[in-house]
C-alpha cells in the first residue's frame, strides 16, 4: 500500500459497484483506495446471471476480454415454468441486439474486476474493514481502515459506501437511526453450485412453487448454478438443511423436480 494517508476518494467494498467506481475514477486520474472486507477470490450469494445490458459497461471498464477469458456460460434465453411445467420463454436478445446473456461466478466476476482497478492505479486493501468515517466540521474527511495488525485514519475528499445491502457506512447517518430488530426473516435464499442438472443449452431457467422461487443456469467450468429463494416456515419444516429444502420445495415445480433430479452440490451452500 502507498504510505500517503490522504486520497480523493476511499471507497468501502469491493464487489461490482465499489471495483467499477474505482475503476472509473482511476481512469481519469483520481486517486483512489479501496478496502474490501474479505479475501478475493470468494463466492458470493448471487444469481450469477450477467444480463447482456453489462457487455456495455464491461467495455467501459475495460474488462470484456478478462470476462470472456473466464470461459462463462453464454445464456441466450429465460424460461419461466409455472408449477405444472407450463412455459414461457424470453430471448435475451431483447436486452441488446444479437447480445447474450453470461452466466459467471460472482468468485470470477468480482475477482477481474478487483484486479482491473489495480491494473488503473487503485490502491486495494483486502481484508481490511472500514470502521468508522472521519469527521470534521459535520462533513465526512476519510475513513477508519483496520486490517488484521493495524488501524489507519485515513483522510479524503469524498467516502464512498458501496457495501451494499448492509450499507456499513450509509446506516451511521440515518435520522433516526434504525432501530434493531428481533423479527424473525420471513424468506431464506440459498444458492449453491451444482453438477449433474439437467439444464437445457443456453437456458437460465426460472421456477416459481409455494413460497418462492429459484433460478437455475449454467456457468463456467460446466458446473450449474441454483439461486433459491424459500420461505422460513418451509425451511424449518425441512430441518434448515439446502438440499433437503431443494428437493422438498423447489422441486415441488414439475420442471425442477426433472432438472435437479439427480444433482448434487459441488460448491458448499450459502444462506441468507
Amino acid at each position: 500500500m502507498n504510505r500517503s494517508s490522504n486520497y480523493d476518494v476511499i471507497i468501502a467494498g469491493g464487489g461490482p459497484a465499489g471495483t467499477s467506481a474505482a475503476i472509473h475514477l482511476a481512469t481519469r486520474g483520481v486517486s483512489v483506495l479501496l478496502a474490501e472486507q474479505k479475501m478475493f477470490p470468494r463466492a458470493k450469494l448471487c444469481g450469477e446471471f450477467i444480463s447482456p445490458e453489462c457487455a456495455v459497461h464491461f467495455e467501459k471498464l475495460g474488462v470484456s476480454d478478462q470476462m470472456l477469458a473466464a470461459c462463462p456460460a453464454f445464456l441466450n434465453e429465460t424460461v419461466f415454468y409455472s408449477r405444472n411445467g407450463n412455459r414461457v420463454g424470453v430471448p435475451s436478445a431483447w436486452f441488446g441486439a444479437d447480445k447474450q446473456a453470461l452466466g459467471l461466478s460472482r468468485a470470477e466476476m468480482d475477482e477481474r474486476l478487483l484486479r482491473r482497478a489495480i491494473e488503473c492505479g487503485v490502491e486495494v486493501l483486502e481484508g481490511a474493514q472500514i470502521s468508522s468515517c472521519l469527521i470534521e466540521d459535520d462533513n465526512v474527511r476519510g475513513a477508519r481502515v483496520r486490517t488484521s495488525d493495524r488501524e489507519l485514519n485515513i483522510r479524503a475528499l469524498v467516502t464512498i459506501d458501496a457495501t451494499g445491502r448492509t450499507r456499513v457506512l450509509a446506516r451511521r447517518f440515518e435520522k433516526p437511526p434504525r432501530r434493531a430488530t428481533s423479527r424473525r426473516a420471513s424468506l431464506v435464499a440459498f444458492k449453491a453450485h451444482l453438477q449433474g442438472a439437467k439444464i437445457y443449452p443456453g437456458a437460465c431457467e426460472i421456477y416459481f412453487y409455494p413460497g418462492g422461487y429459484g433460478g437455475l443456469s449454467s456457468i463456467e467450468g460446466g458446473l450449474g448454478k441454483l439461486c433459491f429463494i424459500a420461505s422460513a416456515r418451509d425451511v424449518r419444516a425441512f430441518g434448515t438443511d439446502a438440499e433437503t429444502v431443494m428437493r422438498g420445495v423447489v422441486c415441488q415445480n414439475v420442471r425442477a423436480g426433472i432438472t435437479l433430479l439427480n444433482a448434487s452440490a459441488r460448491s458448499p451452500w450459502l444462506a441468507v
